[in-house]
């Protein structure tokens, strides 16, 4: 539901739109109870139960009522006359308005996108300071210890491995960072929610939560990888704020098989204070946040981007306390996983997740 749809339904608002010269009457927005009232049988301007008449700049009228015939009161009336003031530039020129649209739609992602990259580049940063320390903990020792073979091969051999895994990291963030144009192409998905577990891995330590991935066996999935990562970021981050800290996030990946469809399903599964079942839909609604410093886009543009995959995603609290998202994606035609698809689980089948090891 839009913002401007959830606010006229909250002020029980009716609007029609009235062609110039007396025309049919279109609808653009009923709800509930003012329906009947509304839209009445003949019902006309300055005839009908219509509790205001707005001039739209240049196609026509735009007309308003109440439930049960009432007057508008101020922020109603406000809120009506802004959309008469944009309902004339929309109505008149169509394919102008939906081009503003798109383009609106695209700054969200862009923002969206821009605001996860700000929490991963503070946890990489993180990363890179601690593997400084260490580094430099070592070339502090080693004038006393130059001639102890066993300390010079250690030290080698954990600045290697750190630097391939800081490097390792910071090309993860590059690509997520690259905007490019939507590429649909078969991909295996187990290997993309790897890259974004290792990439989170930071943050999550750095927010005392453990992170476990467990993969199962997938068929591959048509997806374009830059979108289905933000996809990623999005829950995997929500799922680590939401247990901070001493909480625990796993990530888990199964074919599951429904109605003759094949379904790559990734479920992320924390233990935090969970999400109330009267908020369960609000959460994806735009703006809606229930954190203090976060946007309200994550799950909103998430939700977008899985649907245009053919997909779908959907939160349920826990068994036992937490919160399970689900992000189903269809399976490349053709293709069945090995040993065949599992059982479709629900919330509460997931029970509690402890942390058993984490994938670096």
């Amino acid at each position: 539901m839009t913002l401007l749809a959830r606010a006229l339904r909250l002020e029980r608002v009716a609007l029609a739109f009235d062609e110039p010269g007396g025309g049919r009457l279109v609808p653009l927005a009923l709800h509930g109870p003012v329906r009947a009232d509304a839209l009445g049988a003949g019902a006309k301007p300055g005839g009908g139960p219509w509790s205001a008449v707005l001039p739209v700049r240049g196609p026509g009228l735009l007309l308003v009522a109440r439930a049960g015939g009432a007057s508008l009161a101020p922020s109603a009336l406000a809120l009506t006359e802004r959309v008469a003031e944009a309902a004339g530039p929309a109505l008149a020129d169509p394919a102008s308005a939906g081009s503003e649209l798109a383009r609106s739609e695209e700054f969200l992602v862009r923002a969206d996108r821009l605001s996860a990259l700000g929490t991963l580049a503070a946890g990489v940063a993180h990363e890179i300071r601690n593997t400084l320390v260490s580094v430099r903990t070592f070339i502090q020792l080693l004038p006393e210890r130059q001639n102890d073979e066993e300390f010079r091969t250690t030290f080698r051999d954990l600045v290697l491995a750190e630097l391939d895994r800081i490097c390792a990291l910071i090309n993860d963030l590059l690509a997520l960072s690259r905007p490019r144009p939507a590429l649909l192409q078969p991909a295996d998905l187990n290997e993309l929610v790897r890259q974004i577990v290792r990439l989170l891995d930071a943050d999550a330590r750095k927010h005392e939560v453990g992170l476990a991935y467990r993969p199962s066996a997938v068929p591959r999935v048509v997806l374009d990888e830059a979108q289905v990562k933000q996809v990623l970021v999005n829950v995997i981050l929500n799922g680590i704020q939401a247990c901070a800290p001493h909480g625990t996030v796993e990530v888990t990946t199964q074919a599951e098989e429904s109605g003759g469809q094949g379904w790559c399903v990734v479920t992320v599964a924390d233990t935090g204070p969970g999400v109330a079942p009267e908020l369960v839909e609000r959460i994806f609604d735009p703006f809606y946040t229930t954190k203090e410093s976060g946007s309200g886009l994550g799950l909103f543009i998430a939700r977008r981007i899985v649907s245009e995959h053919g997909g779908h995603v959907r939160v349920a609290p826990r068994a036992g306390g937490g919160t399970a998202c689900t992000i189903s994606l269809p399976c490349l035609p053709g293709e069945r996983p090995e040993g065949g698809y599992a059982a479709s689980r629900s919330s509460a089948d997931l029970g509690d997740t402890k942390p058993r090891g984490r994938l670096r």
